[in-house]
């Protein structure tokens, strides 16, 4: 399988245009100033036009030099400038979606991401939503689990040390106790671990 160069296809198309249109303005500011510099009258009789046409040789080094030195600073410019608003839709998105995984990271299940609506990578935003959103619920059903088996553990821990429990009572307390670890390992058997 060969590499898919076009992934976000919009994006990309748009980014791909803008600076094919630098070029293209590049080409025509660059045509622009070379004709500017070489237009010249030929004169009205034939050693006018020879000697025109000599001036306009001895200078067309120069001139091309000129042309393509302000059609270079020119395009440079345009080019920082569209390159500097692009990547920053894409990396101030960048640096919030990577302060967002480190509050995740260290346990705020209830962080939600927001990005502006035209940021180019509002989709991995809702992604971690939706995956900070699952995480949450998760451990909302361990802390429960855990809460369960704690109180279970107490009352038979209180019952036993109060003689309260017959054997079969016991029996009961333990079985409901392991149901409930259970239920905690099926909780956290959601989480891969390696």
């Amino acid at each position: 399988m060969g590499r898919q160069y076009f992934i976000k296809k919009e994006f990309q198309s748009k980014f791909i245009i803008k600076f094919c249109l630098i070029v293209i303005l590049g080409t025509i500011i660059s045509g622009i100033i070379l004709f500017a510099y070489t237009n010249q009258r030929l004169g009205n009789t034939y050693l006018e036009s020879l000697n025109a046409l000599k001036v306009l040789n001895d200078n067309l080094i120069s001139n091309l030099i000129y042309t393509s030195l302000i059609t270079v600073i020119f395009i440079s410019i345009v080019t920082i400038v569209i390159t500097l608003f692009a990547s920053h839709k894409i990396a101030g998105p960048l640096y919030r979606l990577e302060r967002s995984t480190e509050a995740i990271g260290n346990g705020n299940f209830m962080l939600e991401t927001r990005l502006r609506e035209n940021d180019e990578i509002t989709g991995v935003a809702s992604a971690l939503n939706e995956m900070a959103g699952k995480l949450c619920s998760k451990m909302i059903d361990i802390k429960k689990e855990l809460k369960e088996v704690k109180d279970s553990s107490a009352y038979i821990e209180s019952a036993i040390k109060d003689k309260k429990l017959s054997e079969k009572e016991l029996k009961n307390q333990t079985t409901k106790l392991l149901n409930k670890i259970k239920g905690l390992n099926r909780a956290i058997s959601k989480f891969t671990i390696l």
